[in-house]
């Protein structure tokens, strides 16, 4: 919706097994004539990536496709490590025989896992703890390696942190099937519970050694990641640059809840759950200084 905004045109590739074709109708009716395109497809066919880009020409690749709950990757690594790291691989190969030289990847802060230093800044070790960062810290050195290879190639790695929000004008937002609403994220669960569409609220793990001994995470606005995006991309490098992005502050699950009670004035019922999801990390929170200083943007 922003690049279309701001005057790009755009072809949005999806398999659609997470996403939702209601907000391409939207786009479809948002968009000037020609410039917004959707394609149903998935990476892991590499003819159907090869015949989009012979049709096309593309000046920057935005590579947020994945899979992305921590949980369902702890019961089902392969398919992250598949959809993740090894599509990875398929776009760089299509991309590298159509001479498209600039992309921004998606990553995000599961690879750091259970820091020893808060917060976290671009520096901080890298030792993921469950299949979902793993598989996205394999595809960011998959990128670099290529990279190394290829100078023309340019790119920049975004480590977001936890991503929350829809559309402030209410045109467009997260809306998952039923059947994914079990590995949601608190932000998606309070506004599901506050809409009726779930019947109570779950706080999974209560006993992290934080405060009010729910996890905590740095919540960012996904109109603030959308801007970071746009700020990015006439600074791609090679080696590629490296930004976190977030707020730089930590709020604990539960903060998180008791904030969309009070904004919403509903009575959500919330229930308390003492385990963690499998794979979850007591606390992370970034250090938002590089990006700032570097390209001027805060969330």
């Amino acid at each position: 919706m922003r690049l279309l905004g701001d005057g790009h045109a755009v072809t949005a590739v999806d398999n659609l097994s997470r996403g939702n074709i209601g907000a391409i109708r939207i786009l479809e009716k948002m968009a000037a004539r020609n410039r917004f395109r959707f394609v149903e497809a998935d990476l892991g066919d590499i003819q159907a990536i090869h015949s989009l880009f012979e049709d096309s020409s593309f000046d920057l690749v935005l590579h947020f496709a994945a899979v992305a709950y921590v949980g369902e990757s702890m019961a089902e690594p392969l398919r992250y490590y598949s959809n993740i790291t090894s599509n990875t691989v398929n776009l760089l190969k299509v991309m590298e025989r159509h001479s498209v030289n600039n992309l921004i990847y998606s990553s995000t802060c599961a690879v750091y896992g259970n820091p020893e230093k808060l917060p976290i800044t671009e520096k901080t070790p890298t030792v993921p703890i469950n299949p979902y960062g793993k598989s996205k810290l394999a595809a960011e050195t998959v990128v670099r390696d290529f990279m190394h290879s290829n100078p023309e190639f340019k790119a920049a790695v975004l480590r977001y942190f936890n991503v929350y929000g829809s559309d402030p004008k209410g045109r467009l937002g997260e809306y998952p099937r039923p059947d994914l609403r079990k590995h949601g994220r608190i932000s998606g669960a309070c506004f599901d519970a506050a809409l009726g569409h779930i019947d109570e609220l779950t706080i999974m793990g209560t006993n992290f050694p934080t405060p009010d001994g729910t996890c905590i995470r740095d919540y960012v606005h996904v109109t603030d990641l959308v801007d970071a995006h746009v700020t990015v991309m006439n600074h791609l490098q090679n080696p590629p640059v490296l930004y976190n992005v977030g707020t730089g502050k930590g709020n604990s699950v539960r903060e998180f809840v008791d904030t969309c009670l009070k904004v919403t004035g509903s009575k959500i019922k919330v229930r308390e759950q003492a385990e963690a999801r499998p794979g979850d990390y007591a606390e992370v929170f970034a250090d938002t200084s590089k990006i700032r200083e570097e390209l001027n943007w805060t969330a």
